[in-house]
């Protein structure tokens, strides 16, 4: 798992998990069938207690996929923003340099921002 900037999708898990929605939104699956089938195969992988920073990804590539599709699902935005509210996804960026920790940090809070504001 890598990262190369501090944007939502400058990582190859949220990437993954944008590129999966898409590829199941073009096999013909609804955006609950798409979101349901990617959280089962991240969750077979991964236990939301000991991995809160992968999951926390998923959540925040999920919801950010789901709000420029306008199909957000009410129960990712409310765990993407808790995960943000929890800085699960900046355990991962701690070791960083203090600049991108500090960005990564502002580019969270605004998306948190934007979720909070969704109707």
């Amino acid at each position: 798992m890598g990262a190369w900037g501090t944007g939502i999708f400058d990582d190859d898990t949220t990437c993954d998990v944008r590129d999966e929605f898409i590829d199941y939104l073009e096999e013909g699956k609804t955006p609950k069938e798409a979101t349901q089938t990617i959280l089962e195969e991240y969750l077979d992988e991964f236990n939301t207690d000991d991995d809160l920073e992968v999951m926390s990804l998923v959540y925040i590539g999920l919801a950010s996929i789901q709000l420029e599709k306008n199909c957000i699902q009410e129960q990712v935005r409310k765990n993407a923003i808790e995960l943000i509210e929890r800085g699960a996804d900046l355990e991962l960026w701690e070791e960083a340099d203090e600049n991108d920790y500090e960005e990564r940090k502002k580019v969270l809070s605004e998306f948190k921002q934007k979720l909070l504001n969704v109707k």
